[in-house]
């Protein structure tokens, strides 16, 4: 299955299939907007929009990037200016962006494209611009593979083809960006009220995260400038 599809699927789904990314996407806002000037942001990869509202209303700017037209023209209704394309090859002139969001995005581009992707990033974003991000941390991608009943064909349930520790992310970053940030974490929801037990194990769950350990499948969080 191309992976393009995987992700149109999840993101056309009905009901709110990314409602356990909103606390990842509240951690990155503030983290530019604590960071940075308010200006112009991009945001790599659509998902719900949450990324795009939360800028919004903050007062920036905010264009976004996806594969995926249906998505793209929704967001356009609301203001966005989204762009329909691969990060490979990104659709905006060079030196565009204050700062850039590419959160869950690394890990569905090939081996062969992730370095011109790294390349683009930089191209659009101007000097001392901030880049924010995250990928799944050490994942084992054969655990999430699954096989298609139609067709046969074995993938990666989410689309997947990389996986990330925080070395491969710098050197995929290299000289363009000065790394200030790069360890494991993860996101949790506090929804009040909450019971104990649900906030013993939300403590549990980020004390775990900052381990890397796998059980509560952390993410690999970074912060970079351009240089």
């Amino acid at each position: 299955m191309e992976q393009t599809k995987i992700w149109a699927h999840f993101q056309r789904a009905d009901g709110d299939v990314f409602e356990d990314a909103e606390a990842r996407y509240r951690t990155l806002v503030a983290l530019v907007a604590r960071s940075s000037r308010r200006g112009r942001v991009l945001n790599v990869g659509i998902g719900s929009g949450g990324v795009e509202r939360r800028f919004a209303a903050l007062g920036w700017s905010v264009s976004s990037l996806d594969p995926d037209p249906e998505s793209v023209e929704r967001l356009r209704a609301t203001g966005v200016d989204a762009r329909c394309g691969y990060l490979q090859d990104v659709p905006f002139d060079a030196a565009q962006f204050d700062a850039i969001v590419v959160s869950e995005v690394l890990e569905h581009v090939a081996d062969t494209d992730r370095p011109a992707a790294a390349a683009e990033l930089r191209r659009v974003a101007r000097t001392g611009a901030l880049l924010v991000g995250t990928v799944p941390y050490r994942e084992n991608l054969g655990d999430q593979e699954t096989v298609c009943p139609a067709c046969g064909n074995v993938f990666h349930r989410w689309g997947h083809v990389a996986s990330f520790d925080a070395e491969s992310m710098r050197l995929l970053l290299g000289t363009r960006f000065a790394v200030q940030r790069c360890a494991p974490r993860c996101f949790v929801r506090w929804a009040w009220p909450m019971r104990p037990r649900r906030i013993l194990k939300n403590v549990a769950k980020l004390a775990l995260g900052r381990l890397g350990e796998p059980i509560v499948a952390p993410s690999l969080l970074f912060v970079a400038r351009a240089t």
